[in-house]
């Protein structure tokens, strides 16, 4: 005892010196700080380190026949601080860097397939369904159809009997006539038979067909899941040759149609390609309508709608952009609606700017918005962004707002304040409900430019448009579904832009305004 008194300022400054050497590596392991800034937290710890070892190390004089101890005791308090931040600081990088780790690491996207059976059916577990005809949807992946019978006969313990339906309405009537007792389907693809056509924007009804299975959700339960991992990302030829830091790239940005905290493949209701110029901070941010009637590369070039392309992986969305656009896409970021509330509340909060004064009712909430400027908070953004029923132009606007939030979001984050300061909260809020192709060391890289450099940068936006109408759908073969011929002037005047900063030329308000006679 005697001994640990006698060494106690020795014993703390060595523990303190320790902790600061920790939360170094730690910060060195997160690589986001660029050289300069770097070296100046390198001084800032030796410089700390070497007052606290004079307020420690000095030896205790007395005045007056008393011990002047102020020196060891303001170095004892300064040591805890040291001690603390240390500890709680390396915590919290180590946690934001697997974070990073996990979101760059993920290639893999899971897909759920569920077994339905109708609500009143005896079975209450997939065991029950021994001996049941099962459906699955012939046009869906082979490969995870038979994953997912493999799956259901291991946990019947039994053989199942399966036929093929050519369509989900097929699939469906097959299970609400009795001719088979479950289903198999991708729970993304119940969102198409649940969507109703919103007549009053898009001037057409929906077919009886389709309302027939508007409550299919309450009609039947879910008995049980199949999740599956996509390997499709792992292809080593899908490796980009690109310094994020001086060569032009293109990001899509995909809104997941999924509220919950797991991201799964689904309809991707945002579709924004973002060219990104590194050396003269610029972007152009490229919004296409959800319901545009593009090629679908998983049904070997046959139309469909924009967002159904999601359903068959978020790789299948970027090579139908490819396609309309003739632009090579680098990059994809994924968040769910979850996630990008959750992100916004993470940087406290954005600004942006509303052509109109409008109320929405979305999620079961009320939220106000005037025209002009709005400081919204997550819950608030989300609602902005989706709304479409009670703004004018409806979806059109809706991409519009998407856009708004989106540079709202950069203009936020890109703030060597914001990314330093919140950091920690981001990386917390985008966990499992955030995925993205670029490696763990092209976000570095990117930051440190931020943090180095601190650029403004010049961001446009712009939209396509077409003209609404009824045709089939390669998901929906069955009926003529709602959607959205492409104007194939805007198409192309959206190409001119991309290419425009591609190559190196920075845009006004003027260059993103489209005229019919471009």
């Amino acid at each position: 005892m005697s001994f640990f008194k006698k060494y106690i300022a020795q014993i703390v400054w060595t523990i303190s010196v320790l902790c600061e050497i920790f939360f170094m590596g730690a910060v060195i392991y997160l690589d986001l700080l660029p050289a300069k800034l770097m070296i100046v937290a390198v001084i800032i710890m030796v410089l700390l380190a070497f007052l606290n070892g004079l307020l420690l190390l000095t030896r205790v004089r007395k005045i007056k026949g008393k011990k002047n101890t102020w020196k060891r005791t303001v170095g004892l308090i300064l040591s805890a601080v040291i001690i603390l931040v240390s500890v709680f600081g390396s915590f919290y990088v180590i946690k934001a860097k697997n974070t990073i780790n996990t979101v760059t690491e993920t290639s893999d996207v899971v897909a759920t397939l569920g077994v339905y059976v109708l609500a009143d059916d005896a079975a209450e577990s997939i065991k029950d369904t021994k001996g049941y005809e099962y459906g699955y949807l012939n046009t869906y992946s082979s490969e995870r159809n038979e994953y997912a019978v493999s799956e259901i006969n291991n946990q019947v313990s039994s053989t199942i009997s399966v036929e093929a339906e050519d369509n989900i309405y097929s699939l469906a009537e097959s299970l609400y006539s009795g001719s088979k007792q479950a289903i198999i389907l991708d729970e993304a693809f119940v969102s198409i038979l649940t969507e109703q056509e919103d007549s009053s924007s898009e001037e057409e009804e929906s077919s009886t067909e389709s309302s027939t299975y508007l409550s299919f959700e309450t009609d039947t339960k879910l008995l049980y899941e199949i999740n599956i991992t996509s390997d499709d990302n792992d292809d080593s030829d899908s490796t980009v040759d690109k310094d994020v830091t001086n060569d032009s790239f293109v990001i899509y940005i995909s809104g997941s149609d999924t509220r919950n905290t797991t991201l799964t493949t689904s309809r991707s209701d945002v579709n924004i390609l973002a060219q990104v110029n590194p050396t003269t901070h610029e972007i152009l941010l490229l919004n296409t309508p959800r319901d545009y009637y593009v090629a679908n590369p998983a049904g070997g070039g046959s139309k469909d709608k924009l967002t159904h392309c999601g359903i068959y992986g978020i790789e299948n969305s970027m090579e139908a952009l490819e396609e309309l656009y003739d632009v090579e896409v680098d990059y994809y970021v994924q968040i769910n609606f979850t996630g990008f509330k959750n992100l916004i509340d993470a940087i406290g909060g954005i600004t942006v700017e509303s052509q109109y004064s409008f109320t929405s009712y979305i999620y079961g909430g009320t939220y106000s918005y005037t025209k002009g400027s709005n400081t919204l908070s997550g819950a608030e953004a989300l609602a902005f962004a989706r709304e479409r029923y009670e703004v004018p132009g409806g979806d059109e606007t809706r991409g519009v707002h998407q856009m708004a939030v989106i540079q709202a979001v950069i203009d936020k984050v890109t703030s060597s304040t914001t990314i330093l300061s919140n950091y920690s909260d981001i990386m917390t809020s985008l966990e499992g409900m955030f995925v993205t192709s670029f490696s763990s060391n092209e976000i570095s890289s990117i930051i440190k430019m931020q943090l180095d450099d601190n650029p403004t940068w010049n961001i446009h936006s712009f939209a396509v448009s077409g003209t609404g109408g009824k045709s089939t759908t390669y998901s929906n073969p069955s009926q003529r579904s709602y959607v959205m011929y492409p104007d194939e002037s805007m198409v192309a005047f959206a190409q001119k832009l991309l290419d425009a900063v591609e190559n190196g030329e920075s845009l006004t308000d003027e260059d993103v305004t489209y005229t019919t006679s471009e």
